[in-house]
């Protein structure tokens, strides 16, 4: 399952979950709070207190200030292009915050969940 570190309104994390959706992708979706030094569940999963940020498995990509092009770059290969993707199953991730640990989320759809 993708876990997906962002906050709602992040101008930087919109296009990721937009890019999810299109792609019709099940992940987790992970509210971090605004104060950076307060996201200790992705510092710890990803090594950066940027958003967005991404796990897949064992592929984690860290969160960059006022970035999100590697996260699109990467779900473009992995997935396709958005307009001529079929409906994908993800296998259950390898690397998951302990936070969410057996969610579950239907296709095209975020698990939204807040942690710190």
């Amino acid at each position: 399952m993708l876990v997906l570190f962002q906050r709602e309104t992040c101008p930087d994390c919109k296009p990721v979950r937009e890019l999810l959706t299109r792609l019709q992708v099940s992940y987790v979706n992970v509210n971090v709070p605004k104060p950076r030094e307060e996201r200790h569940e992705l510092i710890r999963t990803t090594g950066s207190k940027f958003i967005p940020a991404l796990v897949d498995g064992a592929t984690v990509i860290p969160g960059r200030l006022r970035e999100n092009a590697d996260i699109i770059a990467y779900l473009e290969k992995r997935f396709g292009d958005p307009e001529t993707v079929a409906p994908v199953a993800v296998a259950p991730a390898a690397v998951a915050p302990a936070a969410v640990a057996g969610a579950e989320a239907r296709p095209g759809t975020g698990l939204i969940m807040a942690v710190r």
